[in-house]
C-alpha cells in the first residue's frame, strides 16, 4: 500500500507545483479545503493502518499450546516487557513478606525472609530496595536495566514463537508513517502558507486539524507490542485462566504460598483492585498513569464548522 501514499504525495504536488498561488487547491474555499484536508488526512490514515496491520502475516499461524504450569514472568514478559516483570516481581515480593507499602512507598520489610531463596529475578529487585520507593521512581531508575538482562531469554523464545510483534512490520511502521507526516503536514503547511501570502490569519481550525490529524497518525502507526498471533495466546491464556480471576478475590494468599503470580502476569495489575492487594494496584495503577511505563492495568491484548478559524465565509484558508 505504499504505492497508494506515494500517489497521493505526488497528485498534490502535480496539482500545486505548476503555479502555487493559483491552482485548485489553493483556490479552494477555506471551509472546502477543511474538509479535502480532513479527507486526505482521514485516507492516509487508514492506508497507514491497513499497510501495517497487513504486514503481520502471524494471524493465520496455529496458537502455541497452553502449557500446565506457564512461567508468570514469561506472559508478564509478552505483556507489558521488562516494566510488567518488575511489576510482578515487586507483587511477589509483598506477598511474601519481603517488601511492605508504607504509603505511598515500597520499602524493606524488617524481620524478612532470606532473599538468598528467591529466584535470581526477584533477588536482583529485592537488593535495588536499599531505600524506600515511590512506584514511578522505581521504573525511572536503573532496575528496568537491571531485569531486562534477565528477560532476554524470554525475548527470544517469544520472537521465535512469533508472538512479538516481527521486525518488518515495525520496520514498515516507520516507512508509511514518515510518508503520511509528509502528506498531512506537507499538504496543511502549503495551504497555511498560501493563506497568509494572500492575507488570510483565520486559521486556527487549519492549524488544530493538522495537529489531531498528526497525533492520530502517531498512534495509528504505533506498533502493537504483540504479533496478532501474540494477541490471539494471549486472549487464550486469559479464557484458559479466567477462573483464577475470581479466585483472586475470595482468597487471601499470602507468605510462601502466595498466589497471584499467574493471574496478574496474564490479566495485569488491575484485576488486584478486588483482593487485599488493592493498595498495591492503586500505587501502581498510579504511575503507570503517570508514565511509569508498561503496561499497568488489565491487559486485553503493550484517537467543524467554519465560524471559529478556517473558514466562516472569508474562506480563510485562502479561498
Amino acid at each position: 500500500m505504499d504505492k497508494l501514499l506515494i500517489s497521493i504525495l505526488a497528485l498534490l504536488v502535480v496539482v500545486t507545483i505548476w503555479n502555487p498561488l493559483a491552482n485548485p487547491i489553493a483556490d479552494m474555499y477555506g471551509p472546502y479545503f477543511l474538509l479535502f484536508y480532513a479527507f486526505v488526512s482521514g485516507v492516509t490514515i487508514v492506508i497507514c493502518g491497513l499497510s501495517i496491520h497487513s504486514s503481520d502475516q502471524t494471524a493465520n499461524l496455529p496458537l502455541p499450546l497452553v502449557p500446565a504450569d506457564p512461567d508468570p514472568y514469561e506472559i508478564a514478559y509478552m505483556r507489558g516487557g521488562e516494566n510488567e516483570v518488575i511489576r510482578l516481581a515487586l507483587l511477589n515480593l509483598t506477598g511474601r513478606g519481603y517488601l511492605q507499602i508504607t504509603g505511598d512507598r515500597l520499602e524493606k520489610a524488617r524481620n524478612h525472609p532470606d532473599p538468598l531463596i528467591l529466584p535470581v529475578i526477584e533477588r536482583d529487585v529485592f537488593r535495588w530496595f536499599v531505600s524506600s520507593h515511590k512506584a514511578q521512581e522505581i521504573f525511572q531508575s536503573s532496575l528496568p536495566t537491571t531485569v531486562k538482562q534477565h528477560c532476554t531469554v524470554y525475548e527470544q523464545r517469544l520472537q521465535n514463537e512469533k508472538l512479538l510483534c516481527p521486525d518488518e512490520t515495525k520496520q514498515i511502521a516507520q516507512r508509511v508513517s514518515w510518508k503520511g507526516v509528509l502528506i498531512i503536514l506537507g499538504l496543511g503547511s502549503y495551504k497555511l502558507v498560501v493563506a497568509l501570502a494572500k492575507g488570510y490569519t483565520n486559521v486556527v481550525l487549519l492549524i488544530v486539524l493538522g495537529i489531531v490529524s498528526l497525533i492520530t497518525l502517531a498512534v495509528v502507526c504505533k506498533p502493537l507490542r504483540l504479533s496478532q498471533r501474540g494477541q490471539a495466546y494471549l486472549k487464550r491464556l486469559q479464557q484458559t485462566f479466567e477462573r483464577l480471576k475470581w479466585q483472586a478475590s475470595i482468597l487471601h494468599p499470602s507468605g510462601a504460598d502466595f498466589g497471584l503470580l499467574l493471574p496478574v502476569a496474564i490479566f495485569g495489575v488491575g484485576m488486584l483492585s478486588a483482593t487485599p492487594y488493592a493498595e498495591f494496584e492503586k500505587m501502581f495503577h498510579l504511575s503507570a498513569a503517570s508514565g511509569g511505563g508498561g503496561c499497568g492495568g488489565d491487559s486485553g491484548g503493550c484517537g467543524a464548522g467554519c465560524g471559529g478559524g478556517c473558514g466562516g465565509g472569508c474562506g480563510g484558508c485562502g479561498g
